[in-house]
């Protein structure tokens, strides 16, 4: 068969080895037209390597076949480039596909373009000649015509996507070797050798490295049963035709003299050429394919179940880079992601702790728009040739190239583009492996969904913290917070202020709800940059900001809020409309731990200051602990001696009444006023929260104005129901208390003075410190005066036994704390017995 017949059966087996390899491929239009490529290479080679061999059905048959595919090529090559740069096919295909077809049909009929060749007998073997004639002609202006009207396409669309050149390298390289090849046969030193089918061989090569750079195809297909077996039926089939003859003669066997035992023998060899074949390529492709592909699934998997347990942004973020680095041969990571739309992507985490995080990549970027407009990682080698790369500044680029980028990927929450990952090379590599764009794009899409719900996530949690109006935390988080940084700041100090807007109800009367509303935002705006990372700012209430600032002492915490107050009061002197009334706010300033031992006490501090504030003539700070006011004669203490002298009538109007229905409850509460100061200095408590005490001790049981006399003065066991008539007086008083405003700082104390330490008390069964102090103290001189008192149902406790019932329930009625300290003073005469009136 000669040399040229031999090259040209490799080339036919590697092109139905391709042929195989793309019939098991994923179908598209591109793939489509490469199978028409490979027809018409199969057709031409094939059909020259069997009219050389002389098979059946005959050399012209063969010549047929392989003309037909040399006349194809052109239009297998025309449908393939316009595929691969996404154009329609023309009509001008058609009309050269028709023309040839003609052309080819009257030739076969009667030869008048090309004549089949004459095979001449030579010593060595025989060859074929061919007897051109000026007719060929008719062949080739067709051809030559056809292919500039390629061309000019070809240069089209280039011109319209420059991306598109890098593409097509490889498809034109493989075009001027195909073109190359069949010029050099021209050629004497080529003669005799098979260069056209050689350059056909490199061709489709060339063309299928395109696909895989286009990331059309993948190897791991190489993996498929059916391809196996081809391939092995390929390879036997070239390897069976070279050791036949050396079988013949080692067997000493003719196909003429025993037809029955040639053919079973040969057909055995065949069949073991055939299993060796096909067990080497299967051990071979999952030597080399498989179990890599194998180990990215498993890392995959790995990497989906663990960022599918957590919605740790930073978490995502990590387990992103690491997969990343494990799968494939890159040098550094970076991640930028964008914190709100309009701004730039900063860098937030990196695979080296090292790495210069403190780069951003503009929203504008024509690489950030690329890539919200494409699913798919950006190639940098690639994007280099588009216009959008050109587009970009020059020290984008220098940034870019300094860093060696390599690709560049997208992480999508729905529509918008989140973040993007740079993925640079080592400067020496410059291999691009374009399996790893199809595994960048499998890992970013997984950490894009888990980015959205760690987001969502976040979002809610936000939602869930912040004021909707203000944007500051809400009252039940700054709770949590508050608890926090009390735990945290426990050996050092912890400043709370509340900023109470002074008349805000008469602020909407006079300018409307909505401008209400942007008058609480700007506050808030105000007091959030003057906190700035220095503290928390919440919105308390609906016109009430509290400041909680860890590490602050109360001179520093004054300061601040002077500062705030400041902003406050001129933050509308720009508007000739807002005249009528002045933002003035009332700001109530404590820290621990020294004015508070517990968070409940510390809010409370900050609550009566406010109070005092307001009842002051409002538009003040009150900066609540009297060590530190009697230390510094800086700040300016307020003179309180009148500060209740308003309220005294109406406290007083309050007690006659409740004389006049029942003198005992009258001289009870008088009593426990007494018990209950006089513990609050025992205590060290300042003069507010002592007057404070006094003035919910008289009120503590006004609700019994309410219940009938005959269940108040009833010597025997009260039954169940009137029982809870008794109960009831505690939410009694708070109704009639709630409806004096300048009273209602006594109400913690009032609601809570029949609760007990262990939580069994009434009416909301809290426990422990939870239970206000100033409610605390009333509990235990309540009980006091209640043992040592005569009543219509029992006779008066002697001192020493009721001394011994409060000992007894310290920690269960009583908190422990405060009864020592009573008993302490019973003991030293600090509190005296009070003597029963005479009935």
């Amino acid at each position: 068969m000669g040399t040229y017949g031999y090259i040209s059966i490799i080339a036919m087996l590697c092109y139905g080895f391709l042929l195989l390899m793309f019939l098991t491929a994923k179908k598209n239009k591109i793939i489509n037209s490469f199978l028409v490529v490979l027809l018409g290479l199969l057709f031409w080679t094939g059909g020259s390597a069997f009219m050389r061999a002389q098979f059946w059905p005959g050399c012209e048959f063969w010549y047929q076949v392989s003309l037909l595919g040399i006349l194809l090529l052109p239009y297998a090559y025309y449908r393939f480039i316009l595929a691969f740069g996404g154009v329609r096919n023309g009509s001008v295909g058609r009309i050269y596909l028709v023309t040839m077809l003609i052309c080819f049909w009257v030739n076969a009929q009667f030869g008048v373009f090309l004549e089949s060749p004459k095979m001449i007998e030579k010593r060595g073997g025989q060859t074929f000649v061919y007897e051109i004639n000026p007719s060929i002609i008719v062949f080739f202006i067709p051809a030559g015509l056809f292919l500039i009207h390629l061309f000019v396409i070809l240069v089209r669309i280039c011109k319209e996507n420059p991306t598109m050149k890098v593409q097509y390298e490889p498809v034109m390289m493989g075009v001027l070797a195909l073109f190359f090849g069949n010029a050099f046969l021209g050629i004497p030193f080529f003669s005799g050798f098979p260069i056209d089918i050689l350059s056909g061989v490199v061709n489709v090569f060339l063309l299928f490295y395109a696909l895989i750079r286009r990331r059309l195809f993948r190897l791991q297909m190489l993996a498929s049963p059916s391809l196996c077996y081809g391939v092995g039926f390929l390879f036997s089939v070239l390897v069976f035709l070279n050791i036949m003859p050396f079988l013949q003669k080692i067997l000493h066997m003719q196909p003429d003299n025993n037809i029955t035992m040639y053919t079973l023998v040969f057909a055995i060899a065949f069949l073991i050429t055939y299993a060796i074949f096909t067990y080497l390529w299967k051990l071979l492709i999952r030597s080399v394919f498989v179990r890599e592909e194998n180990h990215q699934a498993e890392k995959l998997r790995k990497f989906n179940s663990a960022i599918s347990k957590t919605l740790d942004l930073q978490e995502i973020l990590d387990r992103t880079i690491r997969v990343m680095k494990e799968l494939m041969d890159v040098g550094n990571i970076y991640i930028c992601m964008q914190k709100a739309p309009g701004e730039a992507y900063c860098g937030v985490a990196s695979d080296q702790p090292l790495n210069d995080l403190a780069f951003s990549l503009e929203e504008e970027n024509p690489m950030i728009q690329w890539l919200k407009d494409h699913e798919e990682p950006l190639v940098y080698r690639d994007f280099r040739y588009s216009v959008e790369y050109k587009s970009m500044w020059e020290e984008e680029k220098h940034h870019l190239d300094k860093k060696h980028t390599r690709y560049c990927a997208g992480l999508k929450d729905g529509d918008t583009l989140a973040g993007v990952i740079l993925i640079t090379a080592d400067s020496g590599k410059k291999r691009l492996v374009y399996d790893e764009v199809e595994l960048i794009s499998n890992i970013t899409s997984v950490a894009s969904i888990a980015i959205k719900n760690a987001r969502m996530y976040e979002k809610a949690c936000i939602e869930a913290r912040t004021d909707e109006m203000t944007g500051l935390l809400n009252r039940k988080y700054f709770h949590e917070v508050l608890h926090e940084e009390f735990e945290k700041n426990k050996d050092g100090s912890l400043a709370l202020a509340l900023i109470n807007v002074d008349d805000f109800k008469l602020y909407n009367q006079l300018y409307g709800l909505k401008e209400g509303d942007l008058c609480l935002q700007h506050i808030a705006k105000i007091i959030q940059s003057s906190v700035g990372e220095n503290g928390y700012a919440a919105r308390y209430g609906g016109k009430e900001y509290a400041v909680l600032l860890p590490g602050y002492d109360l001179f520093s915490a004054r300061n601040l809020v002077e500062s705030i107050e400041k902003q406050i009061s001129v933050m509308n002197n720009c508007r000739t409309d807002m005249k009528l009334k002045a933002i003035t706010v009332s700001v109530g300033i404590s820290a621990a731990p020294y004015a508070a031992k517990n968070v409940k006490e510390l809010m409370e501090n900050v609550d009566l200051a406010v109070y005092h504030v307001k009842h002051s003539g409002k538009n003040g700070i009150q900066v609540f602990d009297t060590m530190f006011r009697n230390a510094n004669k800086n700040i300016v203490s307020t003179n309180r001696a009148h500060i209740y002298q308003e309220y005294e009538s109406t406290i007083y109007a309050l007690t006659a009444a409740i004389d006049a229905k029942d003198h005992y409850t009258f001289s009870h509460s008088t009593n426990v006023a007494y018990y209950a100061t006089a513990l609050a200095t025992a205590l060290g408590m300042n003069e507010d929260m002592v007057e404070i005490i006094r003035q919910a001790a008289l009120l503590h049981d006004v609700g019994k104005i309410g219940i009938p006399e005959y269940v108040l003065n009833k010597a025997d066991k009260l039954t169940d129901d009137e029982y809870e008539t008794i109960k009831g007086h505690v939410e009694s008083s708070i109704d009639i208390i709630r409806h004096l405003p300048s009273l209602d700082y006594v109400i913690p104390a009032v609601i809570g003075h029949h609760e007990r330490y262990d939580g069994k008390g009434y009416p909301r069964r809290i426990a422990g410190e939870d239970i206000p102090l100033t409610a605390r103290i009333l509990c235990v001189a309540d009980s006091f005066d209640a043992m040592t008192s005569k009543r219509c149902y029992k006779k008066a406790f002697p001192l020493n036994v009721a001394r011994e019932k409060l000992l007894q329930d310290a920690g269960k009625q009583f908190d422990p704390d405060l009864v020592y300290k009573f008993v302490e003073c019973l003991d030293n005469g600090t509190i005296t017995l009070v003597k029963a009136e005479e009935s």
